[in-house]
């Protein structure tokens, strides 16, 4: 039994020392692998069944965002503190609702592309990292680049910068404006609409 007990753990602490030494590069082309191959395995129930593709983007895309720090990102330091832990959680929940909203339509799109990645650029913190990517389509490329985060659980992507333009920049200038205008409570409910 302590055997069998020891190879486990061994097994357990080797697969997590390879995912955790995973390069964000290497993340990044796993993920938009295993999305391709879910929207190839489920592309037309996709199109007719919005509660299943929600799902698969609750269980398969979104855990690959940081979400809790993108939200901080968006809100600053100086919402962000002055808010409660309740409002912190209510407003990530909502940022994570309207994120797949946003994001779940355009995933049926997602036709396999050829995507080139980029070697990745480590920050100014090992745990940081910007890898830079082009989408290779017939009407042009597209630069996309990615900044990640690496906790615990592995590389994380908190921002996705298309043709030059931030996602958490865009977010941010119009969450701001609504808070100072409306407050918290009401960009919460507006985003969980």
């Amino acid at each position: 039994m302590i055997k069998k007990i020891s190879i486990l753990v061994i097994f357990i602490f080797i697969t997590l020392t390879a995912y955790a030494s995973e390069r964000p590069d290497d993340f990044l082309k796993k993920s938009v692998l295993e999305v391709s191959a879910l929207v190839s395995e489920h592309r037309e129930r996709f199109e007719q069944d919005e509660d299943f593709l929600r799902s698969k983007m609750e269980t398969v895309v979104m855990p690959k965002l940081d979400i809790k720090l993108m939200s901080k990102i968006i809100l600053g330091k100086k919402i962000w503190t002055g808010m409660t832990r309740q409002q912190k959680t209510n407003f990530i929940l909502a940022f994570k609702y309207r994120m797949t909203s946003t994001y779940m339509k355009s995933i049926t799109a997602f036709d396999g592309e050829k995507i080139k990645f980029l070697p990745y650029v480590p920050g100014k913190k090992d745990r940081v990292a910007l890898v830079k990517s082009k989408y290779l389509i017939s009407a042009g490329n597209i630069d996309v680049d990615y900044r990640l985060i690496k906790n615990d659980d592995g590389w994380r992507v908190y921002d996705i910068i298309f043709e030059g333009i931030s996602l958490m920049k865009n977010y941010r200038a119009d969450f701001r404006e609504h808070v100072n205008k409306n407050g918290i409570e009401s960009l919460i409910k507006s985003l969980g609409q």
